[in-house]
C-alpha cells in the first residue's frame, strides 16, 4: 500500500474506535469547540499547513517582539563598556573590564529576550491545548526520521536554547526516543549560535 505498517495500523485502529464510539453513544452528542478545533487541527490535509502557520507566527512573534529589547541591552552594555574604558587609565585592565566582563555579560544577556518570548509563546500554545495536537499532527513526519511526535517540542525549544530543549525530552515516554531527541537537539540552531 506504500505506507508504513505502523501508521497504516494506527489509522485503521482509530477508524475502528470511532465506529465503536458511534454505536455505543446514545443520542446526538453536541459538538464542542474542542471537537471543532480537533477536526481542523488534526485534519490529514490541512493539519500540517495550520501547524506551519502557527510556528511561523510563533517565530515572528518571538523575534519581532524581542528585537528591540535585545537592541536596548546591546546598546546599554556597549555604552557601559565605553564609560568603563574611558574611566580607567590602565589600557589592559580597561580592556579586560570593558570587552571581557561587560562585553561578555552583555553578549549573554542579549539572548534573554528571544528566549523569554519563545517560551512565553510556547506557554500560550500549551495552555490552549495546541501543543498536544501538534505532536499528533507531526508524528507521521517525525517517524520518517526515527523520532517520536513528542520530539518536535524539545526541538522547537532548541531554537531558543538547546539546554532547556534537552531538558524538555523528559516528557518523551520511551528511553530510545528520548536519547535520539537529545542527540538531535544540538543540531537545532539556537539563538546563541
Amino acid at each position: 500500500l506504500g505506507e508504513d505498517p505502523e501508521v497504516f495500523f494506527a489509522e485503521r485502529r482509530y477508524e475502528f474506535i470511532s465506529k465503536i464510539v458511534q454505536k455505543v453513544l446514545k443520542g446526538a452528542r453536541p459538538l464542542t469547540l474542542s471537537d471543532l478545533l480537533d477536526r481542523a487541527f488534526l485534519n490529514k490535509y490541512i493539519g500540517i499547513p495550520i501547524f506551519l502557520a502557527f510556528w511561523w507566527a510563533l517565530f515572528r512573534f518571538t523575534f519581532d517582539f524581542s528585537g528591540p529589547f535585545s537592541d536596548m541591552i546591546d546598546i546599554f552594555f556597549s555604552w557601559l563598556g565605553e564609560v568603563v574604558r574611558g574611566a580607567i587609565a590602565e589600557e589592559q585592565f580597561a580592556s579586560f573590564l570593558a570587552d571581557g566582563v561587560i562585553g561578555g555579560l552583555g553578549g549573554v544577556l542579549v539572548f534573554l529576550p528571544p528566549i523569554f518570548f519563545l517560551f512565553f509563546g510556547l506557554s500560550l500554545l500549551e495552555d490552549s491545548g495546541y501543543l498536544a495536537r501538534a505532536a499528533f499532527v507531526v508524528d507521521r513526519f517525525m517517524y520518517r526520521f526515527g523520532l517520536h511526535g513528542k520530539s518536535f517540542i524539545p526541538m522547537l525549544i532548541g531554537f531558543g536554547c538547546n539546554i532547556p530543549g534537552v531538558m524538555a525530552t523528559r516528557t518523551i515516554d520511551r528511553e530510545e526516543d528520548r536519547i535520539l531527541t537529545i542527540l538531535v537537539n544540538p543540531l537545532m540552531s539556537c539563538s546563541a549560535r
